[in-house]
Protein backbone atom coordinates (compact mmCIF):
# COMPACT_ATOMS: atom_id res chain seq x y z
CA UNK A 1 0.00 0.00 0.00
CA UNK A 2 1.56 3.54 -1.09
CA UNK A 3 1.40 7.06 0.67
CA UNK A 4 1.29 5.54 4.14
CA UNK A 5 4.04 6.66 6.21
CA UNK A 6 5.40 5.43 10.50
CA UNK A 7 4.47 8.30 12.20
CA UNK A 8 1.64 8.39 15.20
CA UNK A 9 -1.67 8.07 14.35
CA UNK A 10 -3.89 11.46 13.90
CA UNK A 11 -7.17 11.65 16.00
CA UNK A 12 -9.48 14.09 14.23
CA UNK A 13 -11.49 14.08 17.11
CA UNK A 14 -8.48 15.91 19.11
CA UNK A 15 -7.43 18.35 15.99
CA UNK A 16 -8.25 22.01 16.25
CA UNK A 17 -9.83 23.88 13.44
CA UNK A 18 -6.74 25.26 12.04
CA UNK A 19 -5.31 21.82 11.69
CA UNK A 20 -8.38 20.77 10.00
CA UNK A 21 -8.81 23.19 8.03
CA UNK A 22 -4.98 22.56 6.41
CA UNK A 23 -3.35 25.60 7.77
CA UNK A 24 -1.61 23.66 10.88
CA UNK A 25 0.17 20.83 11.06
CA UNK A 26 -1.69 17.62 11.80
CA UNK A 27 0.85 16.38 14.42
CA UNK A 28 2.40 19.21 15.77
CA UNK A 29 0.06 22.75 15.33
CA UNK A 30 3.02 24.47 13.51
CA UNK A 31 2.79 26.04 10.18
CA UNK A 32 1.43 23.44 7.89
CA UNK A 33 2.87 23.16 3.92
CA UNK A 34 0.69 22.22 1.41
CA UNK A 35 3.63 20.04 -0.05
CA UNK A 36 3.04 17.59 2.41
CA UNK A 37 -0.34 16.13 2.29
CA UNK A 38 -1.06 13.90 4.95
CA UNK A 39 -4.78 12.01 3.32
CA UNK A 40 -6.82 15.47 3.70
CA UNK A 41 -4.76 17.69 6.16
CA UNK A 42 -1.03 18.89 6.15
CA UNK A 43 2.22 18.53 7.62
CA UNK A 44 5.03 21.07 8.51
CA UNK A 45 8.17 20.67 7.17
CA UNK A 46 10.03 19.37 10.27
CA UNK A 47 7.52 16.37 10.67
CA UNK A 48 7.60 16.02 7.15
CA UNK A 49 11.23 15.01 6.99
CA UNK A 50 10.64 13.55 10.48
CA UNK A 51 7.82 10.85 9.57
CA UNK A 52 9.12 10.55 5.47
CA UNK A 53 5.94 12.17 4.52
CA UNK A 54 6.78 12.90 0.70
CA UNK A 55 6.63 16.27 -0.75
CA UNK A 56 3.78 16.88 -3.28
CA UNK A 57 5.49 18.53 -6.57
CA UNK A 58 3.19 19.66 -9.42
Amino acid sequence: MTGLVDAPAIDRDQLTDRQRAGTSCAWCAGTASPKYPVGDLFACEPCAAMYDVPAVTS
